[in-house]
């Protein structure tokens, strides 16, 4: 006559049978919060509007925020005489470009945060350093209130004049940001990415990946 399992199990064996059940919740909810974790990071916040501006591009023509509606754009932040980060920035979105040479949905937005010494025709030669393109990649300038307020209040980027002041080791005429800034197609600014380092430039190629998934009908 056979024996039943709950009398042929020994409290060891149950110690373990109990304890291998224990581990299976915990990895299965562990997985569950992995993959909730991993879905919340591809959700963009908004950070920010960028507020209504008109500039003039190296082109010559105005450029608005409303010629940017219905476009993912990069924004970034640069003056054409900086001796530090600006070629560096400048050269990172530049691949930034390249890497989107076949997506006509993004356009590139260089902001002079010298915009009384960076005229037009001076943006458009600092431009042709970085093989920009005229469609694709814009660079404006404008007074110099405006461009400011801008920057640190629709932009939420630091911009800090020093002319004038005495000179300190390690300090620029203008010290700014060296982010990048990715806006949706409404206008909001939905990350900031290091404009330097190479990591940030693929954190922000993949994130415009992200709004462009979320924003398909």
């Amino acid at each position: 006559m056979s024996t039943p399992l709950s009398r042929r199990l020994t409290p060891y064996t149950w110690f373990i049978v109990i304890l291998g059940l224990l581990i299976a919740i915990v990895l299965f909810y562990r997985f569950e919060s992995s993959e909730m974790q991993l879905s919340q990071s591809s959700e963009l916040r908004r950070m920010s509007v960028v507020p209504s501006f008109s500039f003039t591009e190296r082109s010559g023509k105005t450029v608005s925020n409303q010629d940017l509606i219905g476009k993912i754009w990069v924004a970034d932040f640069i003056y054409t005489t900086c001796p530090g980060p600006c070629p560096l920035i400048s050269a990172s979105m530049a691949r930034v470009q390249n890497a989107l040479a076949n997506d006509p949905h993004v356009q590139l937005v260089s902001f002079t945060v010298d915009p009384e010494h960076d005229t037009p025709d001076v943006l458009a030669k600092y431009a042709d350093q970085y093989g920009a393109s005229p469609d694709h990649w814009w660079f404006l300038t404008g007074p110099k209130k405006p461009m400011r307020d801008l920057i640190q209040n629709g932009f939420l980027q630091v911009v800090e004049d020093n002319t004038g002041q005495p000179s300190q080791p390690g300090q620029f005429t203008i010290m700014h940001s060296t982010y990048m800034a990715l806006v949706d197609a409404e206008g909001n600014v939905r990350g900031f990415y290091d404009g330097v380092e190479s990591d940030g430039r693929a954190d922000l190629l993949r994130d415009i990946k992200v709004l462009e998934k979320e924003e398909k009908p």
